[in-house]
């Protein structure tokens, strides 16, 4: 990816350093400055924060729509336990993570959410478990966390779902702040508890996580991404403590034996960078098309790390030279949350950083080895997201329409009037235009959307099997969200499931081409993303009018490309590896 990057002028990439830390003083006003500094500034009317949300149906409209789907339909009765509260811990702002998997391989997605903790009011002792609900029927839960044996307190804060040991059951990693746990998938609707046995155990602070196999050998190897070195106890002058207030904390990732045990190697690896990580997401896909996993980490107040896959779990950081390590305007953000697609259809995946609020929420637009151009500016996002503090974010074509669209969830980490910002907010959603602007349909797409929240991590997948990605988000003081997709559909849509044999079983972060007619879709299966969550594996692939798909390029990490011919569209296709015709060898 840096053969040609490296041609770069070095004093361009030092202006850019140069840019990025002079704007460190602006962001310590946002994030590290007492509460009573904001009351200096002029506070803002609640109608120009929210303005961008606030458009008619007259002035815009969408095919787009989403239904709030009420708890006394789902069963799912969740709400985080333990913040905020008045001790302004840096634990309450995170809330808990979102993992959409098929715990009991029925074929329905079910939904794990981590649950919270407070130093003075311990989950444990009012029964605040994280919570497993498995889907019975469309949209109708049970929780099933004590029989399936997933009954654990603490901090929870990201999830991470894949089937690890390649037993064809979904297998399940909890980061927590103090003591990351593993869960493994006994086939038989329970869980065990492998977290020492398989050497993942750690006391960081760990807030995502993803799993995806780096280095070919068909294990998935375990990223995590480590936040700061906070402790309850660490006093400082300011009431709410600020993530530039502590060091970062090295991130971690452990290599698959294959033997069920993984083996701590982020040092060795370059990926175990000391102080200036602060990771709050994570996500690893093949970025400039060498069929290596990348891994992209969004930090909080530090720069975003790239690390190319260099083979042979060695990486080598390219975020600044890349262009995908600071903002558009050569700032250093508070990134939250990352979305990764290919929203231009060019063939080469992008990304999507949410941040603070002040700031906006960064667009990469991938160029494959010759790295990134942040063009938030010109797709319109800036107007739209500077007034908004963002966290999770999912780039999906929700009306199937062939261009993907944007859903980031909103809210504020404090509540103080005499600062001008919301505390809740609308969530966003936003319609993409041709791969050439985004647009602002949230005023028209549901009554959820209506509403204020302190959103926090979001999810992706196919929850009722109708062929259209839902969404579920989770709150801060509120119960979890579970939204339907009830969109009008611009055309069919082919659904995959892809099956690895000399590959991982569940391969994650790998790239798949759909040829249809004369165009090329370039998708991928997800691995990390959004914030503190995990999703749906299946794909979910907009094919306009064709009823039938011409090709399907399944690019394995091995090495090896297959592919299918004439896959009909609006229903569900297993890809197992070997099945297909070789299309080429690497």
């Amino acid at each position: 990816m840096v053969c040609k990057l490296k041609r770069c002028s070095i004093l361009a990439v030092s202006a850019i350093l140069l840019a990025a830390a002079g704007t460190i003083v602006w962001h310590r006003s946002q994030r590290g400055t007492e509460l009573k500094s904001h009351a200096d500034r002029p506070p803002a009317t609640d109608r120009s924060v929210v303005a961008p949300n606030k458009r008619t149906a007259k002035e815009v409209d969408s095919p787009i729509r989403f239904a709030l789907i009420p708890r006394a339909e789902t069963g799912i009765d969740f709400e985080y336990f333990g913040s905020p509260s008045d001790e302004h811990d840096m634990t309450e702002q995170n809330g808990g993570g979102v993992a959409l998997f098929d715990a009991d391989g029925d074929g329905r997605l079910d939904l794990f959410l981590a649950n919270g903790s407070h130093f003075k009011r311990p989950a444990e002792a009012v029964g605040a478990s994280h919570r497993l609900y498995r889907q019975v029927a469309d949209w109708q839960f049970e929780e099933v966390t004590l029989p399936a044996g997933l009954q654990a307190f603490g901090f929870g804060q990201g999830c991470a779902a894949a089937d690890y040991d390649n037993d064809g059951f979904c297998d399940l990693f909890v980061a927590h702040y103090e003591g990351n746990r593993l869960w493994h998938n006994n086939g038989d609707g329970t869980f065990a508890d492998v977290t020492q046995a398989a050497g993942v155990a750690n006391s960081s602070w760990g807030t995502s996580a993803a799993f995806a196999d780096l280095d070919g050998d068909g294990n998935l190897e375990l990223y995590v991404a480590n936040y700061v070195d906070w402790t309850p106890d660490r006093v400082t002058s300011k009431r709410i403590p600020s993530p530039m207030d502590f060091n970062g904390l090295p991130d971690l990732l452990y290599r698959n034996s294959g033997d069920g045990r993984f083996e701590s190697i982020g040092a060795e690896a370059g990926v175990a960078i000391v102080g200036e990580g602060k990771g709050l997401a994570v996500a690893i896909v093949d970025l400039d098309g060498d069929r290596r996993p990348d891994i992209y980490v969004a930090n909080d107040t530090t720069r975003n790390f790239l690390f190319r896959n260099l083979g042979g779990l060695r990486f080598e950081e390219i975020g600044v030279p890349s262009g995908c390590a600071v903002s558009q305007d050569g700032s250093i953000g508070s990134s939250m949350g990352v979305a990764v697609g290919d929203y231009n259809r060019d063939g080469w995946f992008d990304l999507f950083v949410t941040n603070f609020a002040g700031e906006v929420v960064d667009a990469f637009t991938g160029n494959g080895p010759n790295g990134f151009i942040a063009n938030n500016a010109e797709l319109g996002l800036d107007p739209l997201s500077r007034p908004l503090l963002n966290f999770g974010i999912v780039l999906a074509d929700f009306d199937a329409d062939l261009w993907p669209d944007l859903f980031f969830a909103n809210g504020h980490l404090w509540e103080d009037a005499a600062a001008g910002h919301q505390y809740r907010m609308r969530p966003s959603l936003l319609r993409n235009s041709g791969g050439k602007r985004f647009q602002d349909v949230t005023a028209v797409v549901g009554d959820y959307f209506r509403e204020r929240w302190l959103g926090r991590a979001v999810a992706v997948g196919d929850l009722d099997n109708d062929g259209d990605p839902d969404l579920v988000v989770s709150h801060l003081l509120a119960p979890t969200a579970l939204l339907r997709n009830d969109s009008r559909r611009a055309g069919h849509v082919l659904q995959l499931k892809l099956i690895g044999t000399r590959s991982a079983r569940q391969p994650s972060g790998m790239r798949v081409d759909v040829v249809v007619g004369n165009q090329t879709i370039a998708v991928h299966i997800s691995s990390g993303e959004s914030f503190q969550a995990s999703h749906d594996d299946r794909l979910l692939i907009p094919v306009g009018d064709a009823k039938t798909v011409d090709e399907v390029r399944v690019h394995w990490l091995g090495g090896e490309t297959e592919t299918w011919t004439k896959l009909p569209a609006d229903e569900l296709h297993h890809l197992i590896e070997g099945a297909g015709d070789p299309h080429s060898k690497n």
